[in-house]
């Protein structure tokens, strides 16, 4: 039997992590509003850029010490470690989609000692906050499109592993030949009719790969 070859796509806010660093950083420094702007953005109605920009305007602080602040109690899922050793055991390349941002994904990984790939929005301290997106989508809405990233990362023949967990992933779950949700993903993706594997953690990924036969354990 032919090997199938697996490449994964991991969000990071909320699915790594074990809370999501732009609602702390948002929940924390931003004044009234925020929560007007950001239903607008789960609605679509504005972008990731547009939801950004306003939303700075609402902090009270744009320090980098105030935010660093705020990263550094977040932690990762303990049982992501053994995803990731999984993933380089069966030599299946895992990237990170994220629709957050760069510095505190960069600071969180190299905390952990992982060395993984990451596609975010870039945040902009010169001198107030701002936001750079190189990835953006071709339809406007995302500052990451995760599905355009999908489709240039995974070679042919291979089948993609989604994993996430909010509005973000909507799109790219679609794209996936599997996905593991939890959250408003999940329930995205029951009433889409999109087939899903429900997870808690990322060991319980990694019992469900092991009851398909994908790869090593």
């Amino acid at each position: 039997m032919e090997k199938v070859n697996y490449v994964f796509f991991v969000d990071f806010d909320g699915t790594v992590t074990n809370m999501d660093a732009c609602h702390a950083m948002v929940t924390n420094l931003a004044g009234e509003g925020w929560e007007e702007i950001n239903k607008k953005w789960e609605n679509k109605e504005l972008s990731t850029v547009e939801c950004a920009r306003q939303t700075f305007k609402l902090f009270k602080r744009k320090d980098i010490e105030a935010l660093n602040k705020i990263i550094d109690p977040i932690t990762i899922d303990p049982t992501f470690k053994d995803l990731v050793s999984y993933c380089e055991k069966n030599q299946f390349p895992l990237y990170i989609l994220s629709d957050g941002y760069d510095f505190y994904i960069k600071y969180l990984l190299a905390r952990e000692g992982l060395n993984i790939p990451y596609y975010a929005n870039r945040m902009i301290f010169n001198p107030d906050l701002d936001i750079e997106t190189p990835y953006h989508s071709s339809c406007g809405i995302c500052g990451v499109c995760k599905s355009q990233l999908m489709e240039h990362l995974q070679n042919t023949g291979t089948k993609s592993i989604y994993i996430g967990d909010g509005y973000s992933d909507f799109c790219p779950s679609k794209k996936a030949d599997f996905v593991f949700a939890k959250s408003t993903l999940y329930k995205h993706c029951l009433a889409a009719g999109k087939e899903v594997h429900e997870f808690r953690s990322f060991g319980d990924i990694l019992k469900i790969l092991q009851s398909l036969r994908i790869g090593r354990s």
